[in-house]
């Protein structure tokens, strides 16, 4: 597992997305862009939100990615109902979308949101529902779903 600590500035996010980048170049380009879009709406989440530093978390397994990015809010992300024209908004919506399987996991000072990517794009199914029975979506019922 490799980790980096980031500020809450927003040139946090480029860097995290490098960061994600660099620790997976080995991975397949599908998985890879998914991995460094989605980490950049968490690393954006975490400034505009929660406005706090944030850390980054990246394991790869023969099987999959995962990855996280943790912050020191303690609160739980609240989904947003951007409209078409808004500019922000669709952080949590993007992972959703995009990430395998996905959870929120909270204590008193952090919040961590994670993600898995299968490197077998065939494993890949269809991008979570948000089920918190079946380990594809948050299992405190608070997230999106």
């Amino acid at each position: 597992m490799s980790t980096a600590r980031f500020p809450d500035v927003p040139a946090s996010v480029p860097r995290a997305r490098d960061f994600i980048a660099d620790a997976l170049r080995a991975v397949d380009g599908q998985v890879l862009n998914r991995a460094v879009l989605i980490t950049s709406e968490l690393a954006t989440n975490a400034i505009r939100h929660a406005h706090s530093p944030f850390r980054v978390s990246v394991a790869l397994s023969g099987e999959e990615v995962k990855v996280a990015v943790t912050d020191s809010s303690g609160a739980v992300p609240v989904p947003q109902q951007p409209s078409r024209t808004d500019a922000h908004g669709r952080g949590l919506m993007i992972l959703r979308s995009l990430a395998d399987r996905w959870g929120i996991d909270t204590e008193p000072s952090t919040t961590t949101v994670w993600f898995t990517l299968a490197l077998d794009e065939s494993q890949d199914g269809n991008p979570t529902d948000g089920n918190p029975t079946d380990g594809r979506g948050p299992q405190d019922g608070h997230g999106p779903g």
